[in-house]
């Protein structure tokens, strides 16, 4: 009996030697892609380097689309290029333009970098396209994703939902 009792016990303490070295649940598998993504998108945000993917768009009148092209923003220290489509009301346009308003590369003035109580960032910042302002304003989740409001002067306000990530051709 106390031999059985023995082996008993040295198999549950060798069960479990092997299971500590068994492979990752789903779930901590889960928990450890969202630290990854966590560290990743929180690194992307301190370089100043950044790039924001478009994959929806939402006007202020008029239905949401999914954009099925590559629409982006690049930010790089102190210079916006963005390159997105613009649906919704122009308040003052120039005459015979067929190009989106935000679709240009300009200049970075009153950059905003904060934490959001969310968790997360805010980054805000004001360019300018010709003769319109614009102030673009950066909701970024902690796992990368974000959503982009976009004020005008001479048009309505649009916003895009996305990810961000870090600039194409980077190393």
């Amino acid at each position: 009996m106390k031999k059985l009792s023995i082996i008993l016990l040295m198999l549950a303490s060798v069960t479990m030697v092997f299971a500590q070295d068994s492979p990752m649940t789903r779930k901590e598998k889960k928990e450890f892609r969202k630290a990854e993504l966590i560290e990743k998108t929180k690194a992307i945000v301190k370089s100043g380097e950044w790039q924001f993917n478009a994959t929806h768009m939402v006007p202020l009148s008029g239905r949401g689309r999914s954009l099925t092209s590559l629409y982006r923003v690049v930010v790089k220290e102190d210079v916006i290029d963005s390159y997105l489509p613009y649906f919704g009301r122009a308040y003052k346009a120039e005459y015979g333009s067929s190009n989106s308003p935000l679709s240009f590369r300009g200049e970075i003035s009153d950059l905003n970098v904060k934490d959001w109580k969310k968790g997360g960032w805010v980054i805000s910042f004001t360019t300018v396209n010709g003769n319109d302002r614009l102030d673009y304003s950066f909701h970024i989740g902690e796992t990368g994703s974000a959503t982009l409001m976009v004020n005008s002067t001479n048009r309505q306000s649009i916003s895009f939902n996305g990810d961000l990530g870090a600039v194409e051709g980077k190393k």
